[in-house]
């Protein structure tokens, strides 16, 4: 009897000790797998961060969108947003090819007989001229973000040639460069100074109807001349809305 309870105890001993190490080293395994669980979620974090929205801002060396949100209007005395567009002879401008220097953007339409009217009535000319008198240097282009009419787009090279107007003319063929900068209309126009800060936006001029006697452009370049604030530096832009 004494040699059985021995064996039978030997045996408990070696079962529980066996027992114990199975429980054991199923410990490990159940650990792995959650981790594993973990890896795919960091890993999918950068996946993320590179969404299609974010890859469409091709502005800003084409383009940076850190400006405005479509449509939204650009706060006075922040830095203008880099872009850079294709002119109507097929090679790039981009704004920081005019750093250091004071920039006119001027939105405009073909189509638009608000734009043909400041261009055939020499209002555009007498703006471009206004400014190089205060700076030799000063940069004016003109961009059509009419992304809704391809015909618009393709006339815009023969419209500023047929109306002698000689500044560069870029295609926001999507309408991405208009938005970030909030144009609503064509005409709209924006004053950068030799630091990159947006000082004006609004309208050419107060000639609406016929009988204005200011030109807002030629105003904010003045000032910065002067080294004095710019005054108005936003008024309402008219003309037709932009095409987008």
């Amino acid at each position: 009897m004494k040699n059985f309870l021995t064996s039978f105890l030997a045996l408990s001993l070696v079962a529980g000790v066996t027992n114990f190490t199975i429980a054991d080293d199923t410990t490990a395994p159940a650990q792995d797998p959650k981790q594993q669980d973990t890896t795919p979620a960091q890993n999918t974090k950068p996946a993320q961060d590179t969404n299609p929205a974010q890859g469409g801002a091709r502005r800003g060396g084409r383009g940076d969108r850190g400006g405005a949100a479509a449509g939204a209007k650009l706060k006075i005395g922040t830095e203008a947003p880099s872009f850079t567009l294709k002119t109507t002879d097929g090679k790039d401008w981009s704004l920081s090819d005019a750093k250091g220097k004071i920039v006119v953007l001027q939105w405009v339409n073909p189509n638009c007989p608000v734009c043909v009217r400041v261009s055939s009535d020499g209002t555009v000319n007498k703006t471009i001229k206004g400014c190089t008198d205060q700076f030799a240097d000063v940069v004016y282009v003109a961009i059509n973000s009419s992304a809704s009419d391809a015909s618009s787009l393709s006339a815009t090279g023969a419209y500023l040639a047929d109306h002698k107007v000689a500044i560069p003319a870029l295609l926001d063929s999507d309408g991405a460069v208009g938005k970030l900068y909030g144009a609503k209309t064509t005409p709209h126009c924006f004053v950068i100074d030799s630091k990159g800060i947006l000082v004006y936006q609004g309208a050419i001029d107060d000639n609406q109807r016929g009988t204005g006697k200011a030109n807002y452009v030629v105003n904010a370049v003045t000032q910065l001349k002067a080294g004095e604030p710019v005054s108005p530096s936003e008024t309402k832009s008219y003309g037709c809305g932009v095409k987008y």
